[in-house]
């Protein structure tokens, strides 16, 4: 396929299209056989869904796909005629099914975090779709009031995941984890590395890859105001020793968050 072509496929063709085996990779990557793929088609069948779309900007064997971790591929699939993300466990994955990852996007629902879980078996986990531009690239571009918006509303994010006990475990690295939408709403996604058993962590991680990152900081110290850097760095050590709504409180003060300059 060409950089940019999509391709829809129903679950029945794949296995008949001309071009099945370069399918049947994504569907049980990086080692497919046929019958793991039929077993693994019947299971997408179970949840649902119809069809799979092939599109994104990253690439395996020449198809595009929405991402490629460890633990699975993200494709787009359609259930109901509505697109959806679709999480496949890589066969050669260090764990056995995807109910871990499940359990821990489902107990981030229940504090509205996360993509909305739709429905999973042991090699797939359907969610909602969640698209929009990356936190580095939407960084890269930011400005005007809205920036404060979106951001309080990520830390505010990363507030509840910590009260909930869920350490999610990558927001050092958020550029791939979290997803500004329109009109700016920060979604956190991807929890396969999620815990409740490490100590909670994502106000503290998102705020340093914010305002302690060289090229973030300088960009909303230019956006929000000048903030006093060796101050937040002591008070997110407080936080993270009490996690208490006032320490919060004062994290969202020191970076203009709560209100204004």
């Amino acid at each position: 396929m060409a950089q940019g072509e999509k391709m829809l496929i129903s679950l029945d063709e794949i296995l008949r299209h001309p071009d099945h085996r370069r399918f049947s990779f994504i569907l049980c990557y990086p080692h497919p056989m046929d019958s793991e793929v039929s077993s693994r088609i019947r299971e997408l069948q179970s949840l649902g869904v119809e069809a799979l779309v092939f599109r994104g900007r990253a690439n395996l064997h020449g198809v595009p796909v929405l991402g490629k971790g460890h633990v699975g591929v993200v494709v787009v699939a359609l259930r109901g005629g509505r697109e959806c993300a679709l999480k496949i466990r890589r066969v050669d994955a260090d764990r056995g099914s995807m109910r871990k990852e499940v359990e821990m996007l489902r107990g981030a629902n229940r504090v509205s975090v996360g993509p909305r879980l739709l429905g999973y078996t042991d090699n797939f986990i359907l969610m909602e779709l969640v698209e929009g531009k990356n936190l580095r690239e939407w960084l890269r571009e930011a400005q005007g009031e809205g920036v404060r918006w979106t951001l309080r509303g990520l830390l505010e994010r990363c507030r509840r995941l910590d009260v909930a006990g869920i350490d999610h475990g990558e927001l050092s690295r958020a550029h791939r984890h979290v997803i500004i939408t329109p009109p700016g709403e920060a979604r956190i996604i991807d929890f396969e590395t999620a815990s409740t058993s490490r100590r909670v962590s994502n106000v503290t991680s998102i705020a340093h890859y914010l305002f302690f990152h060289r090229e973030n900081s300088q960009i909303l110290q230019r956006i929000l105001g000048q903030m006093d850097l060796q101050v937040l760095r002591s008070k997110l050590k407080e936080y993270k020793k009490e996690l208490t709504d006032e320490r919060f409180r004062e994290i969202l003060t020191l970076t203009y968050l709560l209100n204004g300059k």
